[in-house]
């Protein structure tokens, strides 16, 4: 991972932003293989890793999503403070 984690999580933690990118560039490569394989075995095994690697890219889109409402609301709690 290039990126360094701040350990500072207010906005969006980089770390999940990283991996999203991490695993949309796999399916990318996986899929370019995949569409250029001649051996149907080979492009099976391909066609496994990016239906995993797409399921993985959900989740992490769906934490992502679930920190920034959470983030939002602490924000909005802190703000009331001020």
């Amino acid at each position: 991972m290039d990126a360094k984690c701040v350990h500072s999580c207010r906005g969006l933690c980089s770390a999940l932003e990283v991996a999203e990118k991490h695993e949309q560039d796999a399916i990318n490569e996986y899929r370019a293989y995949a569409a250029s394989c001649d051996y149907p075995d080979v492009r099976e095994v391909l066609e496994t890793l990016i239906k995993d690697r797409e399921r993985a890219l959900a989740v992490l889109k769906e934490k992502k999503d679930i920190l920034t409402v959470k983030f939002s609301a602490l924000e909005k709690i802190n703000d009331s403070f001020a």
